[in-house]
């Protein structure tokens, strides 16, 4: 409500009627504030608001509030523990927003600095680290790893084409 007057001054909330219908993502309240559904997807929205004086209700002038929601880069976190025993839990590495890790690699390397898992594509559903070896100099290829702690290398392209490594440990236990 700062550049809505009365008469040349400033309105109080108390003055005034404040009325809108919902539009999309938008919603005026009426104590003049805008509020932006959950979950909005990045873009310019616009409302229509209609502002009444209480003294005199035939004294109305409408208004229109953009807003702008600009895109937020995504946090890409690496779970921290595989425990490929099929319970439902923790059976393959979980990294979230993978799908905003665009041109990803995911390495993963035992205490020696060995390769146990290199995946292209990585994608939490069918392209999975679940414990098991597919390095190039591991014990068997397809069996599970022993239990530790294991170095991953994460690499990728964020929304901007911007490239990131990211790195740290896991735990893998059975």
């Amino acid at each position: 409500m700062d550049n809505d007057t009365l008469d040349g001054a400033s309105v109080t909330i108390s003055e005034v009627v404040i009325t809108s219908t919902p539009t999309g993502p938008l919603t005026v309240n009426s104590d003049g504030t805008v509020t932006v559904a959950a979950d909005t997807a990045p873009g310019t929205y616009t409302i229509d608001y209609t502002i009444c004086e209480i003294a005199v209700p035939s004294n109305c002038d409408t208004a229109t509030v953009t807003v702008v929601i600009e895109a937020q880069p995504f946090k890409i976190e690496v779970n921290q523990m595989v425990t490929p025993n099929s319970d439902g839990k923790n059976d393959f590495l979980f990294i979230r927003n993978v799908d905003f890790a665009f041109n990803n690699t995911l390495k993963i390397f035992n205490r020696w600095g060995v390769a146990v898992y290199e995946g292209i594509g990585y994608n939490n559903q069918n392209n999975v680290f679940d414990g098991r070896s597919k390095g190039r100099s591991t014990v068997t290829q397809e069996e599970y790893l022993p239990s530790g702690v294991y170095f991953y290398i994460f690499e990728y392209q964020d929304i901007n084409s911007k490239n990131i490594t990211e790195s740290g440990y896991i735990y893998v236990s059975k």
